[in-house]
């Protein structure tokens, strides 16, 4: 593959996996790449192409598909091992987190994303409080000047 440009299939893989949180050496080392032709690519306007978008789409569709399933199979594992006694989850916990992660990248609804809107709506509460205190506080000093 040196010296060969990437498929649109390729360059929509690249995407999705940039998406779910993989690293660019990571997605170079799964697809046979150099590091620096990911990056290249992965700083590059070939995304706007709509059938490179078009094939992101359906990858993402595809792979939030089968996180789901991942999740709930990682689930029932850990309720088998609850019910038999046998009580060392640790691996089915990664796996459903790990699925449950990567499916909430891939919908735009990382943890990221809710705590800034929850700092958002925490400063805006907060800006409203003092607001509102200091449309008091003239109220007040208008009435005492009458």
């Amino acid at each position: 593959m040196p010296g060969t440009k990437p498929t649109k299939k390729e360059l929509a893989r690249m995407k999705v996996m940039q998406e779910i949180g993989e690293s660019p050496t990571a997605i170079a080392r799964r697809m046979g790449r150099s590091h620096n032709t990911i990056l290249k690519y992965l700083r590059s306007e070939v995304f706007t192409d709509p059938d490179i978008s078009q094939m992101v789409a359906q990858i993402k569709e595809k792979e939030t598909a089968d996180l789901y399933l991942i999740g709930g199979k990682a689930r029932q594992r850990i309720h088998e091992l609850l019910d038999g006694g046998k009580m060392r989850p640790i691996e089915a916990v990664a796996t459903m987190d790990r699925a449950f992660q990567q499916r909430r990248l891939l919908e735009g609804k990382s943890t990221l994303n809710v705590n800034s809107l929850s700092a958002l709506v925490i400063g805006a509460a907060k800006d409203f409080a003092n607001g509102s205190q200091d449309v008091h506080g003239k109220e007040k000093a208008a009435a005492k000047e009458s």
